[in-house]
């Protein structure tokens, strides 16, 4: 009987050993290539087998490809970013809001999620290569490291140049739980069917047009699926060419759609007058709370609309400009006041001392607002009502239509186009082709693109404070060439030749080897070069306290004429006690390469991403106090290695590389040699590594 298993087993290992995945790319370099994007999984949680058809149908139509002699690259890659990685963080946290994150500090949540985004990253290997799904993993693209992120600044830039990028206060899609909006195609995976309470409102006629003849007692009805939405109203549409009634009840009057009568209030009610919507504007009424901000000349009064119908309702839509999109859009057409009173948290704020400070969403809130509109004789009926509502597709929160400054694409002026292209593509199943997608391409939207999150690519986007004028950049280049401050001129001196440096012993500075006579020489030719050099200008002059650098300094000094500065920050890299006083070999023999260097401490001692830590340490400070100034550094040879690696923001790669190919390999920088180096403008972390992510962009300031 034959064995599956093994029959794959003895497959995925002839193709390993003979390198049968990368010999099907390299034999094809230079073919006709088919280009294959692949949408990476976030590996903090496990393969699923819906994973498992996806990666199929991946692997399916590269191999086609291949066999037709195609150049199909297929660079692995792992989606690190967005919600998914938060929430996860803010479970295992124990946070609820945003506002955790902030307490905690943006920092160290961002070190938590990037942490977390490997969790399951074996497990992802194991299971994309038992399946035989031939991926490059060994040379993936990682979405949260810097050329990726840059990479993306760069498309942002593009669209920006193309005018399909602006910002807008709009109504778009907000989950509080997340604090973000979402796009209207993230909106469509979160709808649901769910039983509200529908509300009928009397709105009191306080004042009429005289042609109307309104009796006393008249009450506009209107009526609304969303209660919260009731201490924001600022005004009431109706259409204008919808007839409506007056129809009599007890000794209250109502106004609503003459269609809707039956529907609302049931028989035998008859209209007694009937009016054109038209007709019934300039109508003012009582408002339903007392909020003091949204009593305005224009406020609760009712105007006309073309999204007005009689299809639910009376006929008569209860307007909240700050949410709702049709709200938003009358209250911009006729200057209608625009005032908050729902936090972003999803609390209401400024409304009454009854409901300030709770969850609009919440039964129990919702229960005071009935009570509130029973007590104001406001409250004609309530009637369950069965609807599609929107919650937030990754934590489950009901979503608010919420009116904020959000950043947009113009997909309306690339509308036609995609539509084009969507004729060109043979769908499976076909009817997506019209159905669902061509249907999602037909009503596209701008797509809301900003999110106001932690873990993700910042939009580079730098804005003045008046909001008038917008820098859009592409690239880390850009952040230097738009820098808002000139910035300082390191010129690093590393000591002359020292008795540490015949002996070959490691000091970091317990025992004083001064600078031999050659040393001195060299030094006094170095002072001489930077007098040069600097010519009228008065630099600054920091030392490390090691003797050999003290003593470098001093020379300097009194050439230049200037006062000494010490700092610890400059001192030699602190190998620790058990290396103290060896043959500097030893150190190499431990470590033997400089990826070991970085990453591995000797007992007591420093690691070279510890050094570099310490040496951005003094470049951030420095560049924070000063700026346009000349700075002499007196240094040794590893600490000037990690200053330049700091200044220059390399990565620990591009660092070895550097170092590698300095003379030979041997010295970074030769005895009394000197170095003039400035500060890249970049965002980096405490420990001086580029990290282009909140908070460290936040501190990054530019001028168009």
């Amino acid at each position: 009987m034959l064995d599956f298993k093994k029959t794959e087993e003895d497959v995925l290992k002839f193709w390993e050993e003979n390198r049968i995945f990368e010999r099907s790319v390299s034999q094809r370099l230079g073919r006709e290539p088919w280009v294959f994007f692949e949408g990476p999984p976030t590996a903090n949680g496990s393969p699923g087998i819906h994973h498992f058809i996806s990666r199929c149908f991946k692997d399916l139509y590269c191999r086609y490809q291949t066999m037709k002699g195609r150049y199909v690259l297929r660079k692995g890659g792992w989606d690190t970013h967005g919600l998914p990685v938060e929430l996860q963080v803010e479970r295992e946290l124990g946070f609820t809001n945003k506002k955790d994150i902030e307490t905690y500090g943006v920092a160290a949540y961002n070190k938590k999620c990037r942490e977390s985004v490997w969790k399951y990253k074996a497990e992802w290997e194991r299971f994309t290569h038992r399946i035989g799904f031939w991926l490059d993993l060994d040379d993936p693209y990682v979405t949260y490291e810097t050329p990726y992120m840059e990479s993306l600044w760069h498309i942002i830039a593009s669209i920006a140049k193309k005018d399909l990028l602006y910002q807008a206060h709009r109504v778009v899609p907000f989950c509080t739980r997340c604090g973000t909006p979402l796009s209207n195609h993230e909106v469509a995976q979160g709808y649901r069917k769910v039983t509200e309470q529908s509300v009928y409102l009397k709105f009191k006629v306080i004042k009429s047009p005289k042609k109307l003849d309104l009796p006393a007692n008249t009450y506009v009805l209107a009526w609304t699926t969303t209660p919260w939405t009731l201490p924001g109203n600022v005004a009431l549409a109706v259409g204008p060419d919808i007839r409506y009634a007056l129809v009599t009840e007890g000794d209250e009057h109502y106004i609503l759609a003459e269609e809707l009568i039956e529907k609302v209030l049931g028989a035998p009610h008859v209209a007694e007058r009937t009016f054109t919507g038209r007709e019934l504007v300039g109508i003012s009424y009582e408002p339903l709370f007392g909020v003091k901000a949204l009593k305005k000349p224009k406020s609760y009064k009712v105007y006309e609309a073309d999204f007005v119908t009689t299809t639910d309702g009376t006929g008569v839509v209860h307007t909240a400009v700050m949410y709702g999109e049709d709200d938003y859009r009358l209250g911009d057409a006729l200057g209608l006041v625009k005032h908050h009173t729902v936090t972003e948290q999803g609390t209401f704020i400024g409304v009454s001392p009854e409901l300030n400070g709770l969850y609009v969403k919440d039964g129990k809130t919702e229960a005071l607002i009935m009570e509130h509109l029973k007590a104001n004789g406001t409250l004609l009926a309530t009637v369950p009502y069965e609807h599609d509502y929107p919650f937030c597709w990754r934590c489950d929160t009901p979503l608010l239509y919420y009116a904020k400054d959000s950043w947009f694409i113009r997909m309306s002026a690339v509308n036609k186009q995609m539509l084009a292209n969507n004729e060109t593509i043979n769908w499976a199943p076909a009817h997506l082709k019209e159905g669902r997608f061509g249907q999602w391409l037909r009503e596209a939207k701008d797509w809301a693109f900003s999110r106001e999150r932690y873990w993700g690519t910042p939009l580079p986007i730098w804005q003045s404070k008046d909001k008038k004028t917008n820098l859009i950049i592409s690239s880390l280049d850009d952040l230097e060439k738009y820098r808002a401050t000139k910035g300082n001129r390191y010129w690093f001196v590393r000591h002359g030749e020292s008795e540490r440096n015949v002996s070959m012993v490691i000091d970091d500075g317990a025992v004083k080897r001064g600078l031999t006579e050659t040393g001195k020489v060299q030094v006094k030719g170095a002072a001489a070069e930077l007098k040069r050099k600097l010519g009228r200008s008065k630099p600054i002059i920091l030392t490390s306290p090691v003797v050999r650098a003290h003593e470098t300094a001093v020379i300097i000094a009194e050439e230049l004429g200037l006062k000494i500065i010490t700092d610890d920050r400059l001192a030699e890299i602190h190998l620790g006690p058990s290396l103290e006083g060896c043959h500097e070999q030893k150190y190499h023999d431990m470590f033997p390469t400089y990826l070991d260097k970085f990453t591995k401490r000797p007992p007591g001692g420093e690691s070279l991403a510890d050094l570099k830590a310490r040496a951005w340490g003094l470049l951030h400070e420095l560049e924070e106090k000063y700026d346009d100034r000349d700075i002499i550094l007196v240094s040794h040879e590893y600490p000037i290695w990690m200053f330049n690696d700091a200044a220059s923001g390399w990565s620990m790669e591009e660092s070895i590389r550097r170092k590698e190919t300095r003379d030979g390999g041997y010295d970074f920088l030769p005895l009394a040699g000197i170095e003039k180096v400035t500060v890249r403008n970049l965002p980096r972390d405490e420990c001086g590594v580029v990290d282009l992510h909140r908070p460290y962009i936040d501190d990054i300031r530019l001028k168009a």
